[in-house]
């Protein structure tokens, strides 16, 4: 190898040349080290959420006291059989004769919460039922159940409804179940929608899990919806789900958007069926 000086007879330059060749060279080396340790645990991480998919497409939600407590003296408890068995635990709030709404609450949501955010009210009668796994149901959340649930459920509250609900409203992933229930002569009311569960949990973890891994498959009926534009409104409720909810947008543009503008999701949601 050539070197700038003779090995005999080292100058004070040829000293520092070789010293930074070594330092240069150890640097390197730790560098290298380092992006090797950051792989395996990128790599480690990748592979943990892959591993505990489903426990994250399809959280249990737990139960909310305070809002249970906030709605013990208006509601009347309500079950939901499913086809295996499970019973599902909900709540109907409001008299009979007046238009149901039956909510599908967000994967890791409380039906409960939102009941009492709702409140009561003159103008609808609000059925809800937290998921298979969530709250105080018993059972395992799963892509090979989350569908046939939430059919389940529409069938169980248009009975307990006298035969029909006539509005259908969903939170997140749940906007999604509600969207898939939607036939005719029914309204649809997506609140902070997500395109897919795939959108949602990519959004949540960024680059640790893209989009591309997630082997979820629910995601929200643009073809279904695009016919039924009319019947659609997207609520924009929290500050943080705007993105999500503009996608959806963007899939069904000539739905109705409707901004909750610093008031209540109750002035929101009754201001929008109102104008319907």
């Amino acid at each position: 190898m050539f070197l700038p000086f003779p090995r005999e007879h080292p100058t004070v330059f040829y000293i520092w040349y070789m010293n930074f060749k070594q330092a240069l060279s150890g640097t390197v080396s730790r560098i290298l080290r380092f992006i090797g340790i950051v792989a395996v645990l990128y790599i480690s991480m990748v592979f943990y959420l892959a591993l505990t998919e489903r426990r994250n497409a399809y959280p249990r939600a737990i139960s909310h006291n305070e809002a249970r407590a906030a709605i013990q003296e208006t509601a009347k408890s309500a079950e939901c059989t499913l086809e295996d068995g499970t019973i599902l635990n909900g709540w109907i709030v409001g008299n009979n004769d007046v238009p149901a709404l039956l909510y599908y609450p967000g994967a890791d949501e409380d039906a409960a919460q939102f009941l009492a955010e709702m409140g009561t009210t003159d103008e609808l009668r609000l059925i809800a039922f937290n998921y298979r796994g969530g709250a105080d149901n018993k059972g395992t959340p799963s892509q090979e159940t989350f569908e046939p649930d939430a059919k389940a459920i529409a069938e169980c509250a248009s009975q307990l409804a006298g035969g029909s609900v006539q509005y259908l409203a969903g939170r997140g992933t749940g906007a999604i179940l509600a969207a898939e229930q939607l036939g005719n002569n029914q309204s649809l009311i997506l609140i902070d929608p997500v395109e897919s569960i795939a959108d949602a949990l990519a959004k949540k973890y960024r680059f640790l899990y893209p989009k591309f891994l997630v082997r979820a498959t629910l995601r929200m009926p643009e073809k279904e919806l695009s016919k039924r534009q009319n019947q659609v409104s997207i609520l924009f409720d929290r500050k943080s789900e705007r993105d999500g909810a503009h996608i959806v947008f963007r899939m069904i543009p000539n739905s109705k958007a409707v901004e909750r503008h610093g008031g209540t999701l109750k002035e929101a949601l009754l201001k929008n069926i109102q104008k319907n």
